[in-house]
């Protein structure tokens, strides 16, 4: 009998080791399970397989797989990944002076007699527009466009058929117009008008007027407004920096007395340059009703420096006017986001946020390859 009693507390003791052990090792699974949940929450870079078994995870989860975007913030802001950046340098130079200006000028300028408050005030609402006009334009959906939206047979392992290499030709209220839709054999969709895949962000975007190497991001029909926006506040910012400074430097009898505003007027003669000569290009791009994609294969060079801005001939998109036609591209309605990051789509049998550039077999005679910017 004593010695069934060891036996069965040995087995008792056993079992509850046996527990502990499992209730410990389900505890840490949690854990890293709550951890891997954050972290993709923060910064999503190559999409979360294991997540998008589940089919309810959001879209920002798995879009990293077939475009070349990071999310951040579960999926509110995005940025192109694999490239130089060069973002992070602008922000630099948009919040640099304004720290400077904070810490050296405003105070000055604040407790004079003579009403510089006003100045101040307008200062700091400019460049907050100017900060977040660029955060929109860098971070936000340019007009992604769904791919896998017209297939080929599936029975033929998504074959592209023959005639999908064809353009489509549209008429219009233009007797001499016409409007010309191309299929994306990256995206697989025949591409609306004046839409472009982009070879950078690996997705076809809606309105597409440039890539934009300094915002990182594609400058599109839903972010159009934001960059327009971006380049008047800069532009704004750097005058009325330049105006407050200058103010400090009158009011001193010694200019050596005030480096930094010194400075700060130096810093904004450099910077105003850059965004008001990009400004007036798109307001005269805009005025010929034209996109900067369609000026520079209307002239045939990747840089429009020392070409004439002139309207096309065959533009089935002009409005008759100048201030018409600028306020149709500058003013257009933004539209709904077609691929949400926040959305839930159900990754795992949605086709349409699948990659299918290399599961299937070309039509003979036309290799496949992935599209370039076209």
């Amino acid at each position: 009998m004593k010695i069934r009693r060891k036996s069965s507390r040995y087995s008792d003791s056993v079992r509850s080791s046996k527990f502990d052990y499992e209730e410990e090792c389900s505890q840490e699974r949690r854990d890293k399970n709550w951890f891997h949940t954050l972290f993709r929450w923060i910064i999503t870079i190559n999409g979360d397989p294991i997540i998008n078994e589940t089919n309810n995870a959001r879209n920002y989860r798995y879009l990293p797989t077939t475009t070349n975007y990071i999310f951040f913030l579960g999926g509110r802001f995005r940025q192109v990944k694999d490239t130089q950046y060069l973002s992070l340098g602008v922000l630099l130079i948009i919040i640099i002076p304004m720290v400077l200006f904070s810490i050296f000028e405003t105070g000055k300028l604040w407790h004079t007699e003579k009403g510089y408050k006003l100045l101040v005030i307008w200062f700091y609402y400019i460049w907050a527009i100017c900060l977040g006009s660029f955060i929109k334009t860098a971070t936000s959906d340019p007009g992604v466009l769904p791919r896998n939206v017209h297939l080929g047979s599936v029975q033929r392992n998504f074959q592209i058929p023959q005639e999908y290499y064809n353009q489509i030709t549209l008429p219009t209220f233009h007797t001499d117009c016409n409007i010309v839709l191309k299929y994306c054999k990256t995206c697989r969709i025949w591409r609306p008008p004046r839409s472009s895949h982009c070879s950078i962000c690996e997705t076809c975007v809606l309105m597409h007027d440039h890539h934009c190497v300094w915002v990182n991001n594609c400058v599109g029909q839903r972010n159009y407004r934001y960059f327009l926006t971006f380049l008047t506040s800069s532009t704004l910012t750097s005058i009325f920096l330049i105006v407050n400074a200058a103010i400090d430097v009158a009011r001193t009898p010694d200019v050596t007395d005030t480096p930094v505003a010194v400075l700060l007027i130096v810093y904004g003669f450099l910077t105003i340059w850059y965004p008001m000569i990009l400004l007036m290009y798109h307001v005269f791009m805009t005025g010929t009703q034209q996109t900067t994609r369609e000026y520079l294969k209307q002239i045939g060079f990747k840089n429009p420096v020392f070409h004439k801005i002139k309207r096309r001939p065959d533009n089935p998109f002009e409005r008759g006017g100048f201030f018409k036609n600028m306020g149709s591209l500058m003013l257009q309605v933004r539209g709904n986001a077609l691929v949400s990051a926040r959305h839930r789509d159900h990754a795992g049998t949605d086709w349409t946020h699948m990659d299918l550039s290399t599961s299937f077999q070309m039509v003979s005679g036309h290799p496949e390859s992935n599209e370039t910017a076209a």
